[in-house]
């Protein structure tokens, strides 16, 4: 193998970077995805390339995100355009360069933890990349969609129905927000995301629909944001609503929003996907008329980049008795983690500090480790499948510091 370079782009190479980008992944013509480059990142921070003979022949984007983990937010790399040309394909060139961007956002970056869609599942997860959370598809008629009678009603609430716009980014993220803040895996979204991916459709997609519930008192506490495909009582497979997005603070807010998907009754199908935080089968009158899917590919990829300072920030507040622990991580791409380490509760924080020489409560290894962390596994079902091992006490331990109040879900693709 020749030598490899890895380094951060440069200004002059983001065109190199658009058209391997467009090449692999299609979509977006060069010319948007250079728009889109300048307006979310910065090439020297945020690309690293692997060169050979002075080619770029692999590549990785780290954008930087905030994902909120149980209530905390979490400074993110979220890694996308990972691409290598095809004519050096399988030279493990992708796993240096993925090696590298841990380093590079743990040093440089100042990030904790990191997420990612993958392609290929076996790299990412060879790397200490877990699966993050299940995304459910509930599809059905619009009378699967009426609300349950027990779900509250408001009576003065109003529903406002619109074309959504691009400047309803300040009406709808403070909504977002206060939704998902105190869950799991859901993204705080920076301006961009909002414009290009939620509120602006590309000329070639139907235009996308805005519902707002308001309480009596008028204040703004859910939304359904929805595509219409296709045409009413149309008999192609793709005539449906389709749901992108559909958030409440109250459950009178879910009642209303519901009743109104359920109005839609020239529609034969409705889809509604959504994370396992909200019980659709407790919303709806009768769950039997759902057919309920869950989809093995697609979902986000978690992985804890720099694991003293992810474990200091976390916010669950232990029993009175809770007792510190030594755990054993192993973690071969990016041995900062690697090691035994101290973790236990000192006054108001975690702490978790270098413990080598230590003989261990408990071992686990890095993918695990993140899967714990973001809630998508439990410890009892790490331990059950020997992915975690621990006495009785440290497990106790593990619970009070990575029990999530909510499954992990998010369906912010980048």
């Amino acid at each position: 193998m020749r030598e490899l370079e890895i380094r951060p782009l440069q200004a002059d190479e983001i065109d190199r970077f658009v058209n391997l980008s467009y090449y692999a992944f299609s979509g977006r013509t060069p010319d948007e995805r250079s728009t889109d480059f300048i307006r979310r990142i910065t090439p020297e921070r945020n690309v690293l390339v692997a060169l050979e003979d002075g080619e770029i022949v692999s590549q990785v984007m780290i954008y930087e995100f905030g994902v909120w983990i149980d209530g905390v937010r979490y400074p993110t790399g979220g890694l996308a355009n990972v691409a290598t040309v095809p004519e050096k394909a399988r030279r493990g060139y992708a796993h240096r360069l993925l090696r590298e961007a841990l380093a590079w956002m743990r040093n440089e970056l100042g990030l904790s933890v990191s997420t990612l869609y993958p392609t290929v599942y076996p790299l990412y997860h060879g790397l200490g990349w877990a699966p993050g959370g299940d995304a459910v598809r509930y599809s059905g008629p619009p009378a699967a969609f009426h609300p349950s009678a027990l779900l509250p009603d408001d009576h003065g609430g109003r529903i406002e129905r619109r074309l959504a716009r691009v400047e309803d980014v300040e009406l709808l993220e403070p909504i977002y927000r206060a939704f998902a803040r105190s869950r799991s895996g859901y993204l705080d979204r920076p301006r961009w995301y909002w414009e290009d991916n939620v509120l602006r459709l590309r000329r070639s997609t139907p235009p996308r629909w805005l519902a707002l519930w308001y309480d009596a008192e008028t204040q703004l506490a859910g939304y359904l944001l929805y595509t219409l495909n296709g045409r009413p009582l149309g008999d192609t497979p793709d005539a449906e609503l389709s749901v992108y997005e559909l958030i409440s603070l109250q459950p009178e807010s879910y009642r209303a929003l519901l009743t109104f998907l359920s109005a839609h009754h020239l529609w034969r199908r409705i889809v509604l996907d959504s994370g396992r935080d909200v019980p659709v089968q407790s919303l709806v009158q009768n769950p039997h008329l759902l057919d309920v899917q869950v989809p093995v590919s697609g979902h986000f990829l978690f992985r804890i980049v720099d694991l003293e300072k992810a474990l200091c920030s976390r916010s669950s507040v232990p029993p009175s008795q809770a007792a510190s622990l030594t755990l054993q991580v192993r973690d071969e791409a990016a041995p900062w983690n690697n090691g035994t380490w101290r973790i236990g509760w000192d006054a108001d924080r975690w702490i978790c500090e270098r413990a080598e020489g230590r003989a261990p409560d408990a071992s686990v290894d890095i993918a695990t480790l993140s899967a714990l962390f973001c809630g998508s596994i439990d410890v009892r079902q790490a331990m059950n499948i020997g992915a975690l091992r621990a006495t009785a006490d440290a497990a106790d331990g593990l619970r009070a510091l990575l029990t999530t109040a909510y499954p992990p879900y998010s369906r912010d693709h980048f």
